[in-house]
């Protein structure tokens, strides 16, 4: 599968170096001698602008900070079809105020109407990505997404990452994840495992 990782920082190297190994990874940077250079790093494919990198591309994982994700989207085009993975968290208290009574997903599916957006990894350090088991156990993500083919999907690469994928329910459901992670980082919780009978 053709999963495009927009942006080279830390969530960005770490989800090219757990994915490199199934799929066809892309990353996509402002400065694609960037891309370039961290595609070599972590096994990625290749390296290229945004819009290029998002072409044709099955699966769109959304690296950026919250506060460059505007200008990120308008590089990306409409994505029309393709599985958008959202992973940011709005960390200042000016960007929290500005998504009461929405979310970062929510907002970016309002942006690409026709994608099909989810929330995922918002509470998972950049370090755990490539290393999610926690004594021998793969730790949860909680993911939220309103398209149930679409989120097989996500599933899908979560486990190939070594993640147990966590049904968070509908996308505004990531109203409350974004709510969560700010606890998270209060109390500087690290990976968990959600039980289940599953």
């Amino acid at each position: 599968m053709r999963i495009a990782i927009i942006g080279t920082g830390k969530m960005g190297r770490g989800f090219a170096q757990a994915l490199a190994r199934r799929h066809e990874v892309v990353i996509g940077s402002r400065d694609p001698h960037r891309a370039v250079a961290t595609a070599s790093k972590t096994g990625a494919t290749g390296g290229r602008t945004y819009a290029e990198a998002a072409a044709n591309a099955a699966v769109v994982i959304l690296t950026v900070p919250w506060q460059a994700m505007e200008d990120t989207l308008r590089q990306l085009g409409d994505l029309p079809g393709a599985v958008v993975i959202d992973v940011s968290f709005p960390y200042t208290k000016r960007e929290r105020e500005a998504l009461q009574g929405t979310s970062t997903a929510e907002m970016i599916q309002q942006r690409l109407p026709h994608a099909r957006v989810f929330k995922g990894w918002n509470h998972v350090h950049a370090r755990h990505l490539t290393d999610p088991a926690v004594d021998g156990i793969a730790s949860s993500v909680l993911i939220s997404g309103n398209d149930p083919a679409g989120k097989d999907i996500v599933f899908a690469i979560a486990r190939d990452m070594g993640f147990h994928p966590v049904d968070a329910g509908p996308l505004k459901a990531t109203r409350d994840l974004e709510k969560l992670v700010g606890v998270m980082l209060f109390v500087r919780l690290g990976p968990f495992r959600v039980l289940s009978s599953s």
